[in-house]
């Protein structure tokens, strides 16, 4: 007998099976690269990696420009980290702009009258000690944050940084602002 499609009992391929496997596969890779620029936030926990973050975000924005899925979700990641390495630095340059002037004031006796000294180093360490902590638990927290995103982004759900408060009533009243999902 024929090595046909009549007679045999194997089935036969359905029309648009392809396009729709393809589709699917599609989504996958769509939530991998979005994931990818909500991960790479995690280039922080390296020093410079802010920096690296942002290129990475960039370069996944330029390459997903067809996808409205991953232009979205690199310029949100984007967005997020650009915000997050301007508040470091700010932070960062705000402490050395105060330790040089305490340090100044101290190297020109500004501290010496009526034991102002002791008082002043003591506030200093004091400040430190609250301080620093809450700025590593800033860094390290807005560094797992992205990293959750990455996984709900990941795991299929759309994913949007909290906003100003401002901006948050003004998108609830926008009946066009709707969470992002595949084109099918």
């Amino acid at each position: 007998m024929g090595g046909g499609w009549q007679g045999e009992s194997e089935p036969r391929p359905r029309p648009g099976l392809a396009r729709r496997t393809v589709h699917v596969a599609g989504q996958g890779s769509e939530r991998t690269l979005a994931a990818t620029a909500h991960a790479a936030i995690g280039f922080g926990l390296v020093g410079i990696g802010f920096l690296v973050s942002l290129l990475v975000s960039g370069v996944i924005w330029l390459v997903g420009r067809r996808s409205p899925f991953i232009r979205e979700h690199a310029d949100r990641a984007g967005r997020y980290q650009l915000v997050v390495l301007l508040l470091n630095v700010l932070t960062i340059a705000l402490w050395v702009a105060g330790l040089v002037l305490f340090l100044a004031l101290d190297s020109q006796g500004g501290w010496t009258a009526g034991g102002w000294r002791a008082v002043a180093w003591t506030l200093l360490g004091l400040t430190l000690l609250v301080a620093v902590p809450l700025f590593v638990a800033w860094y390290f927290g807005t560094i797992f944050y992205g990293i959750y995103a990455a996984l709900r982004v990941l795991g299929g759900h759309d994913f949007r940084y909290p906003s100003p408060r401002r901006r948050r009533r003004q998108r609830q009243s926008d009946p066009f602002d709707r969470p992002l999902r595949w084109e099918r």
